[in-house]
Formats: structure tokens, sequence, C-alpha cells
């Protein structure tokens, strides 16, 4: 476990080294922000498109290789990116990124390998440690070598630093990571018929309660990607902040995600459960929006990305560990990989929307997200009204 979260720590710093500069650069070299956030969205559309095929093929030949030849793919991709000097060049760099981001499907998948289910929640809050962690490294390297004004934004140097961050994730994982999947789980996996992308997500989401949580982990992930593409031009906007200071903004929201993950998560999940983690989640991602949108002063805002970030991380936890306790270990590289295609699909869609309604009014894609997450939030609670009214009947009953 160590060894894996030092592995995600490595490449989510090398991705996470590219958020404070990206929308900056995009700006400068002309693109609006209608297709600078569809530039974005290209890493996500990949992720889409691979997610499941990545992790269907972790279940067939190891977490390991799969590791590897994502990261291998990402690394290429932080190459194109030290050269491009357009955005289009910007756009394949992200695209081919996504396509290879195989790697968070088959970490989640080796968590759950390694972890009994009672202490699912806890091992899937030491992967998130490490990917708070992540967002707080990589911005502050990002932030630092990108340049202090949204005028001198530049993508050389980070893309640089990521590439070297991907380069020693490989390397730890070579030469340090043991392969979780044991072989006779291979084996079986390789004697059964390989499924596409379309027919794996069909695997999963026909059965009813998988079909909810994949509802759920759209509807966040597309909140999230309504707010996150045009944070850089909102912060701008109100108060001339660039590069520098969205690294300052990503190491604080970092350290208290990685403060929330690495030590109440675990706690959190025991004493409240699973489900009612996501409904406090839930709740957070409304708070920290509305206060995002209103707030009368500057430090409002990086209050209002804490709520929210810890909201994101404590939902993708808790809905982790749900839909793990479902799966099978010989298709937990399957469903986790749905999953993440789940999440990307929301991602992908919502950038499509935030410039376009960032436009028309720099607070209207966060009151969006506002709307999607107060409907979670009241179907959730009736989802889990109406277990519990079930519940107590059988108890009756009996």
């Amino acid at each position: 476990m160590r060894v894996l979260f030092f592995i995600i720590l490595l490449d989510i710093s090398g991705f996470g080294i590219l958020l404070p500069t990206v929308m900056f650069v995009l700006q400068n070299m002309g693109a609006g922000p209608g297709y600078a956030t569809l530039i974005v969205a290209m890493y996500s559309i990949g992720q889409f498109v691979a997610g499941p095929l990545w992790g269907q093929l972790s279940d067939r030949i190891g977490r390991k290789p799969v590791l590897l030849i994502s990261m291998a793919g990402a690394f290429f991709a932080y190459l194109l990116m030290i050269v491009a000097k357009t955005p289009e060049m910007i756009l394949v760099s992200r695209l081919l990124a996504g396509f290879m981001a195989g790697n968070i499907a088959t970490a989640y998948a080796a968590v759950a390998d390694l972890t009994p289910p009672e202490n699912r929640a806890k091992g899937m809050g030491v992967l998130g440690a490490a990917f708070g962690l992540g967002f707080v490294i990589g911005p502050a390297i990002g932030g630092f070598l990108g340049g202090a004004t949204p005028e001198t934004a530049s993508i050389y140097y980070p893309s640089i630093a990521s590439a070297v961050m991907v380069a020693l994730a490989m390397l730890a994982t070579i030469f340090f990571f043991k392969e979780t999947l044991s072989k006779e789980h291979r084996d079986e996996m390789k004697s059964r018929i390989r499924l596409s992308r379309l027919e794996a997500l069909r695997k999963v989401v026909l059965h009813p309660v998988m079909t909810r949580f994949c509802i759920f982990i759209f509807m966040v992930s597309l909140t999230a990607a309504l707010m996150e593409p045009v944070l850089p031009l909102l912060v701008g906007n109100r108060y001339g902040w660039g590069p520098l200071n969205m690294g300052y903004i990503f190491i604080v929201v970092g350290l208290v995600i990685a403060t929330v993950q690495g030590g109440l998560v675990g706690r959190l999940a025991k004493t409240f459960g699973e489900k009612n983690m996501v409904k406090i989640s839930l709740s957070l991602l409304i708070f920290g929006l509305l206060l995002i949108i209103y707030t009368p002063v500057p430090y409002g805002v990086v209050l209002g990305l804490c709520c929210t970030g810890v909201g994101t991380t404590l939902f993708t936890t808790g809905m982790s560990a749900l839909v793990s306790h479902r799966a099978a270990p010989t298709e937990r590289g399957l469903v986790m990989g749905v999953v993440q295609s789940m999440q990307s699909f929301g991602r992908s869609v919502g950038p499509l929307f935030a410039g376009s309604l960032f436009a028309y009014w720099e607070a209207l894609p966060y009151l969006a997200g506002v709307g999607l997450m107060v409907v979670a939030l009241g179907w959730m609670v009736m989802l889990t009204r109406s277990v519990t009214i079930e519940d107590a009947s059988v108890r009756e009953a009996a």
C-alpha cells in the first residue's frame, strides 16, 4: 500500500503541475473560453473512451503492466506538451494523455485487491490522500514554474517537470510495486470473452444499484467539470490572479484534502457509514459552490474551494467503496474502469458548456453545479430512507 501511495503521488503530481497554467496559456494563444475549456475536456474524453478497457485489461494481465503502459503514454503526452506552440497541439497532447490514463482505475482496483471489505473505505482514503498530496506538490511546482501573471504564463517548464514526475513513477512501479492480482484470478479472466467498452459499461449498469451509483458519479463529476476549468478565469477577472496565485490556492486546498483523506475518512466511514458520508460530501459541495459565487472577500473563494475539494474527495472515496463491495475479485478492474469512465464522461461534458456559461455570466457554471448537487442530495436522502423502511419491514416480519 505504501508503494502504491508513492507511485500515485508522483503520477498525480505530474498531472497537477499543469493545472495552474494551462488555461492562461490557452487564453494567451488566442483560445476563447469555449474553445479553451473544450481543449481541457480532451483529457476526460480520452479517459471516458479508454477507462473501462484499461480496467478490464488489468483484470486479465495484472495491475502492474497496465500501470506501466499508462504511465509511458502520459510521459510521451507531456513530451508533446513541451513543444506545443498552438492550442491544437495542446489538444492532441491532452487527448493522448486521456487515452493512456489507465492508472487511476487500476490503482483503485489494486487497493480493492489489498483490503478486506470492512477496511475498504480506509484503503480508498489512503489512495485519496495520495491524490490530495499530489494536488499540493504538483500545482505548487506548476505555479512557480508557470509564471507570476496571466500575461507571462508558460507551459514549457511545467511540462518538463510533469514528464520527470511520471518517469519517476514508472521507475518506482518497475522496481518496487508487486502485483496485487493473483495468478488464479488472471488465468480465470484470460479464459473469459473480452468485452468492448460499451459492453463493459452495459454489464455494470444493468444492475439497478450500480446504475444509481453511476448516475451519482456522473452528476458530481459534471459539477466539478463545470467549476474547475473556468476557475482561473474567474479569479483572474475578479482579483487579477495568475498561475502563481493558482499554485498557492492548490497548495492550501490540497493540504486540506490530504489531511481529511489521510486522517478522517476511515473514522467518518465507521462513524456515519459510507452512504451518510456521501450525503455529507454533497452538502459540502453545495455550500462550497455558493461560497465561491457570493463571497465578498478573496479568501472566501479559497474556503469555498476547500469545501468543494473535500466534498468531491469524500464522495469519490465513499462511492468507490460502495461500488467495490459489489464487485467480484475478477471484475474489480472492470467495475472501477466503468466508474472512472463515468467520472470522465461527466468531466467531458462539463467543459463543453462551462466556457459558454461563463461567457454569459461568470456565476452560471457554479449555479448549475448547485442545482445538480441539490437534486443528487435529495435523491440520495430518498433512496436511503426507502432502504431503511424496507429493512425495518423485513425485521418486523421476522
